[in-house]
This record gives C-alpha cells, sequence and structure tokens, in this order.
C-alpha cells in the first residue's frame, strides 16, 4: 500500500469516528441552546400545560432545556428519510 493510501485510509477512519463521538455532542448543544430559548420565553406556560394534562406538579421551567437536548439526542438515532418522486 502507497503511503498516500494509507493517509487516505486513516483520514477517512479519523474522520468516520470524529463525527460519530461529535454529532452526538452538536445534537446536544444545540438542542441545550433551543431547550433554553424555549424557556425564556414560554416555559412558564409549557410547564403548566403539561402539569394540567398529566395531573402532577413534576414539571418546572428548569427542566425543559435538559429534556429538549436528551430528547434530541436519542431522537437523532430514529430519524429516517422520506423520499417523494413526483
Amino acid at each position: 500500500m502507497k503511503t498516500l493510501e494509507k493517509i487516505g485510509v486513516v483520514s477517512l477512519v479519523g474522520g468516520v469516528l470524529t463525527l460519530l463521538i461529535f454529532s452526538p455532542v452538536l445534537t446536544f448543544g444545540f438542542a441545550y441552546l433551543g431547550g433554553l430559548i424555549l424557556k425564556w420565553i414560554i416555559g412558564d406556560a409549557v410547564c403548566n400545560g403539561l402539569n394540567i394534562v398529566f395531573n402532577t406538579t413534576r414539571f418546572n421551567p428548569n427542566l425543559i432545556p435538559i429534556v429538549c437536548a436528551t430528547l434530541a439526542t436519542i431522537g437523532q438515532y430514529f430519524k429516517s428519510t422520506q423520499i417523494n418522486n413526483k
């Protein structure tokens, strides 16, 4: 195997591993930021609605960012694509 081919294979493997490691981290970070913005804008209304729907007092606005980030990271592994050919 030539030197450039070895470098290419190592770069490809390293790139795939980096993508697998940092993709969930980026998803978690951006979803946390989105949840934080949601908390600031309508956090009280969302939590009051959830408490009414589920008849509990468990939900509070401080949980919104971490729940959004966790659900987005888990949901990243279950997404699928749909192709529409017209």
